[in-house]
């Protein structure tokens, strides 16, 4: 049999913590129905480190358009998987309890244009309990993608997650650190964004100086702040010396709650240590 493929819909995974273009975090799995579906549709499924593209044979039956296809209304189920176990360290997802929802992504109407998702990025609206899903799963999935082929099928689609913001703290663990007289922490352009000390209380160790960032700060595999400690001049609000530039980002693999006791409910936060 003659075949001749072309390109129906591609997908691309992307997430703002990264600064390359696509993200390779999550993948998809073709369940056997839908495996069966894309045989009896003459579909072919190729998937790329950050998203795949589903092909069709021009040539099925004689010869097809897309059109032709399209107006089969053929609708394919795919199991999202997650691939990144520190994916919910560095995501912005406003849930209280995600080990008993799921995602659900598709091609429906009423999401925002181009995307697979309610709205330009992946959020709360776009998950599900695993109890309202219409098959029973032995292991809950990461989520589901529920691709509907008709008129309305777009060339290109996106999963677009967006970044977690964290306030940011820097804790003076270092005998030297700690002793600094006016600890201050700049931006790239000298001015102080972080807040005065604050004491927090360690296991097996004193007290240590904490500095929390005004505000929350973006996470990113590559930060454009580049922060510094400095130690205040005496008498002087506008002369420092640097004690370590640039200071470190946090790191998505770590969690800590060594700042739990005066923490804000409501605000999520890095903790960083310096010696």
């Amino acid at each position: 049999m003659k075949q001749q493929y072309e390109i129906l819909t591609t997908i691309r995974y992307r997430h703002d913590f990264f600064q390359a273009l696509f993200y390779e975090g999550i993948g998809i799995r073709i369940p056997a129905a839908t495996g069966k579906q894309l045989l009896n549709a003459d579909l072919v499924l190729k998937q790329q480190a950050s998203g795949f593209t589903l092909l069709y044979n021009t040539l099925s039956a004689g010869k097809r358009s897309r059109s032709d296809l399209l107006n089969s209304n053929i609708t394919l189920v795919f199991e999202v998987v997650l691939k990144d176990p520190l994916f919910y360290n560095y995501t912005a997802i406003d849930t209280s309890d995600i080990t008993s929802q799921c995602f659900m992504f598709g091609n429906d109407a009423a999401n925002a244009a181009g995307v697979l998702h309610r709205h330009a990025y992946v959020d709360a609206a776009d998950l599900r309990g695993a109890d309202e899903l219409q098959e029973t799963y032995f292991t809950k999935p990461f989520g589901l993608l529920v691709l509907t082929l008709d008129g309305s099928l777009l060339d290109n689609y996106g999963i677009h997650f967006k970044t977690r913001s964290t306030y940011w703290c820097y804790y003076l663990m270092s005998e030297q650190l700690a002793a600094l007289a006016h600890p201050v922490i700049l931006n790239n352009n000298g001015v102080s964004c972080f807040s005065e000390p604050l004491l927090a209380a360690l296991p097996e160790r004193n007290q240590v100086p904490v500095l929390v960032s005004n505000d929350p700060i973006l996470l990113s595999d590559r930060s454009a702040d580049i922060f510094k400690l400095a130690d205040r001049m005496p008498d002087s609000n506008n002369k420092h010396k640097v004690i370590i530039s640039p200071l470190p980002s946090p790191e998505i693999n770590r969690i800590s709650a060594a700042g739990k006791s005066w923490y804000t409910n409501g605000k999520t936060y890095s903790e960083i240590f310096l010696y």
